[in-house]
């Protein structure tokens, strides 16, 4: 008698149907372990801060009126939002007078990352003046439409358009937005 595996023993049958189990068990493992990974609190899902930014991409493309291609999505802050202003040529608007009110405590880190205050949308295309209602000047007219957008509360904080992007808007590859 032979000391071969008992699974070699099997009919055609049963071991197709044996490989087919083996298979599929593999599968949902590999599944499984792919999704705990993107979904977990150190996963790339949870973790792009741009991600937040997609509350406010139907009011941006409301503002262009649906013209052009969606380039460019980044979460900035009001610092950055003053200097990409500043480099399209445009005085960024003075901070509202008196005292600010308290902040908030910050949330639960449980909950997930915070959302963005602050969504810079960059569209290309043409854009003549008078395209767009509310850019500001001097450039009304230009290639690139940058609206920054308040998230919390959607809403547009200011619109430029240029015919450059500005230094630190230029799109990142996949692999600097994750690192």
């Amino acid at each position: 008698m032979s000391a071969s595996p008992r699974w070699r023993r099997l009919p055609p049958a049963a071991f197709a149907a044996l490989v087919t189990a083996w298979r599929t068990v593999l599968m949902v493992v590999v599944l499984s372990v792919g999704l705990a990974a993107c979904t977990g609190p150190g996963g790339s899902a949870s973790t792009n801060n741009d991600a937040g930014c997609a509350a406010v991409l139907p009011l941006a493309r409301d503002t262009v009126h649906g013209q052009g291609t969606l380039t460019l999505i980044r979460r900035i802050n009001g610092a950055d939002a003053d200097t990409i202003t500043r480099e399209a040529g445009v005085v960024p608007p003075a901070p509202p007078p008196g005292p600010r009110p308290p902040k908030p405590p910050p949330p639960n880190p449980v909950d997930g990352p915070p959302l963005p205050k602050t969504c810079l949308v960059v569209y290309q295309g043409a854009y003549p003046p008078g395209a767009i209602t509310g850019a500001s000047a001097p450039a009304t007219a230009g290639h690139y439409a940058l609206v920054v957008l308040r998230v919390r509360h959607p809403s547009i904080d200011r619109i430029l358009i240029t015919n450059t992007l500005p230094a630190d808007t230029t799109p990142r590859p996949w692999w600097q937005r994750i690192f």
